[in-house]
This record gives C-alpha cells, sequence and structure tokens, in this order.
C-alpha cells in the first residue's frame, strides 16, 4: 500500500461507506478440509497448540520438496481454471468505522501459456483517502502469490521446522519460511513470501499460510494476512479466503489502518467458458468475516493511520486516482467500429479497457484487459477518443485510472 499524497487525503463518499462496512462486517469463509469432509466439518473446535516435535535435516528436506512438487502442480492446475475474485480492502478509523474502500469483483480466465485476463464486474469508484493500491497489493491480495513457494523458488527460501499442530481433524507439520537473502527494494523487483506455513502430514500439501509480502520499503507496506484454501475437484487445492487486519507503519511515521478481504469462488475448469452474473450494487453474502475454524481467530494488529504523507520533494509524481467504471463518466464516448476482420467469425461480447485520463479529462493510454481478441483494437482505438471533465480533488486536478466496456454484436 502507498500513502496518497496530502493533496488527495480526503475523497468519502458516505453512501459508499455505509455499504462498505455492510459488506465487511459479516463474509462467509471456506474451511479446509479433507475430501472426505463437508465444509461443515471444517469449522469443528480450533486449536491453538504447536506441539514439539523434532526431525532430522533429511526429513525436513523430503517434506519441502513434496509439498513444493505439489505447489508446482497446482499452479499449473489454476491456468486451466476459471474463477471468481471478490477483494475488498478498507481503511478504519480510530473509532472502527470505516473510513475508505476498494471492492473489485472480477472474473479470471487463463489461456494455455498461463496468460491471465480479467473481467471486471464491480468496480465502483474506490473511496480510500490515507493509501492508494498499487500493482504490488493486488498481487498480494492472492497472498503475494498464491503459489510462490513452488518448486522453481525452492533454493530462494528457508524452511524451519517448528513443530506440529492438529486444527479440527488436520494433522499438521508447522514451518517458518522466509527469503535466504533480505531482499532489497532498490535492486529487486521479485516479491517473496515471509511467514508460516501448515502442511498436511498425510498429503504433504500447504492447507493454511499468514505471513505478508516482502520486500517493503518507506512508501510501500504490505499487511500480513492469513489465506486457507480448500480442495477444488478432489484434487486441487487452491486458495478461497485471504483475511488481514493489520496496522501499517510508513516511513515518516504515519499509521494506517487497514482490513482486507478476498474471496475466490466459482472455479470451472475451461479457460473462461464460464458466466458469471454481472454485480449490480455490492454482492450479496459481503458481511463481516469469521475466519474458517481452524484455529483461533486471527488476532488484529490495526494498521497505521496516515496523517501526513512522506515527503520525497516536490517533483514527485502523484499516483492516479482510481475511478472504477468510466463509462457514465464520460462526457464524449464515441462508439467503436466493427473490424472487417470480426465479421469474419462473428465475433460478438464484451471488451474492456483499462485507461488513463490526464487532469485535462484526456485519454493518454489505452489497454484491452479482457474480450474477443478480433474487437480489443477496435475498443481501444475507440477509448483514446473518449473525453473526460477533470477530476479535481482538494482544489488539484488529478489523473484518474479506470475501465470503459464496450459491447459488440456480432454482424
Amino acid at each position: 500500500m502507498k500513502l496518497f499524497s496530502k493533496a488527495v487525503y480526503r475523497l468519502v463518499d458516505p453512501a459508499l461507506i455505509r455499504a462498505a462496512l455492510a459488506a465487511l462486517i459479516v463474509a462467509t469463509a471456506a474451511g479446509v478440509a479433507r475430501p472426505q469432509q463437508t465444509s461443515a466439518d471444517a469449522r469443528g473446535p480450533a486449536a491453538t497448540t504447536i506441539s514439539a516435535s523434532t526431525m532430522s535435516a533429511a526429513q525436513v528436506d523430503e517434506i519441502v520438496r513434496a509439498f513444493t512438487a505439489k505447489e508446482t502442480r497446482f499452479r499449473q492446475a489454476l491456468n486451466t481454471y476459471a474463477f471468481k475474485r471478490d477483494a475488498l480492502v478498507q481503511t478504519i478509523g480510530m473509532g472502527g468505522q470505516v473510513t475508505g474502500e476498494y471492492h473489485r469483483v472480477s472474473l479470471f480466465t487463463f489461456d494455455d501459456q498461463g496468460t491471465r485476463f480479467e473481467k471486471i464486474n464491480f468496480f465502483p469508484m474506490p473511496t480510500l483517502s490515507e493509501i492508494t493500491i498499487t500493482a504490488q497489493d493486488l498481487e498480494d491480495l492472492g497472498g503475494v502469490n498464491p503459489f510462490a513457494l513452488e518448486a522453481s523458488k525452492l533454493n530462494a527460501y528457508t524452511f524451519k521446522y517448528v513443530g506440529k499442530e492438529r486444527i479440527d481433524e488436520l494433522d499438521l507439520y508447522v514451518f517458518d519460511v522466509g527469503p535466504k537473502v533480505a531482499p532489497d527494494p532498490k535492486k529487486i523487483k521479485e516479491r517473496f513470501f515471509q511467514g508460516r506455513i501448515w502442511v498436511d502430514t498425510q498429503d504433504l500439501q500447504i492447507v493454511k499460510a499468514k505471513g505478508k509480502g516482502v520486500p517493503e520499503d518507506k512508501k510501500n507496506k504490505y499487511a500480513t494476512f492469513e489465506t486457507y484454501r480448500e480442495q477444488i475437484d478432489g484434487q486441487y487445492w487452491f486458495p478461497t479466503y485471504t483475511y488481514a487486519d493489520d496496522e501499517l507503519t510508513f516511513g515518516s511515521g504515519q499509521v494506517v489502518h487497514v482490513r482486507e478481504l478476498v474471496k475466490y469462488s466459482d472455479f470451472i475448469q475451461g479457460h473462461g467458458k464460464v458466466t458469471i452474473t454481472e454485480v449490480g450494487d455490492a454482492p450479496a453474502g459481503s458481511e463481516k468475516p469469521e475466519p474458517p475454524k481452524l484455529e483461533s481467530k486471527p488476532k488484529s494488529s490495526p494498521r497505521p493511520q496516515s496523517q501526513q504523507p512522506e515527503s520525497s520533494g516536490p517533483t514527485e509524481a502523484r499516483p492516479p486516482t482510481e475511478g472504477g467504471m468510466l463509462n457514465s463518466k464520460a462526457i464524449e464516448l464515441p462508439a467503436p467500429k466493427y473490424p472487417a476482420a470480426a465479421k469474419k467469425v462473428h465475433a460478438a461480447g464484451q471488451v474492456q479497457v483499462q485507461i488513463l485520463v490526464d487532469e485535462t479529462g484526456k485519454v493518454i493510454s489505452a489497454e484491452a484487459l479482457f474480450g474477443p481478441e478480433s474487437l480489443r483494437q477496435a475498443a481501444v482505438d475507440a477509448a483514446k477518443l473518449a473525453k473526460f471533465k477533470p477530476t479535481v480533488v482538494n482544489g488539484v486536478a488529478v489523473k484518474v485510472s479506470g475501465i470503459l466496456t464496450y459491447e459488440f454484436t456480432a454482424q
């Protein structure tokens, strides 16, 4: 998470805050269970004690190699699934009230090369005023990389065996994990997981993780998250629930309290041959999170509240304001031209284009995120011609990032 500059310190829509409060206050989380268990079985008594247990270095190495090999297989399998992600980030005030939110509901699909495509179904204008969501934050919403500990990364990490823990009906090995060499944010862009993992003693696969993404720097801080997995199609353990309630302390001493809730659902194999109903207002079932009862509820550690952004000089670039879906905000929105090449295959469907609007209301960049390949360039060309009123925050014109959607009918 990155601090906003002081010029965009307050941008909160009270109606959205009320909706956000209802959205976070209760959420249903999927529990971790063996194939023969029901989801209800996985919500039994909480376990909190790690029992002392010794293991030779050779045994530790064997277990680590086993579960990292499965991590590789699970990541490859995920590339054949479409799924829905509901991601909610909120800042919390001193009295516990929601002061801003970022809410994005998307359908993800993958091609055979593992290229990811995102179809955004619900993305209201964010009301965060103390922080801005960065690309690293979006990656962390899945737990840094949901499969950061796959076999190819094995040599980059150290694994310390802690002991055994029994959670519900599962016997688990517990490991502390971190990068072998502390990554320098000035020299490396790759992100690593640092924290604790729980590995099923029977199947040797990760069923739970708690930790954060590293490296951090003075301006970019990341929450400690807790991620639970669930077995999909009787064989793959995919993350289905991530929750964080943490305080971030930035280099200037500012503190921001943040909550994050990410749910993954509707896993269907078939590269996007899945249809998810468009979300109207706030998605149903988004209420106060109750983490799966694998163990006691995670302890909250409120995040730092940002009052005065860290100054790094007058020339520092201000991050663009997230505008959500922008079709209704355009003052000029030319329709795209149906491509001649698309007529040959009678292509149809929705194309989503991410745009960046400058301080004058002009589109300065456009990139297709989702939609039929033969229709994407036409949508991008149309998006570049769109015009908007300048967005002004606290008397200062700001850049805006958001999504334009185009519907194409077969011709």
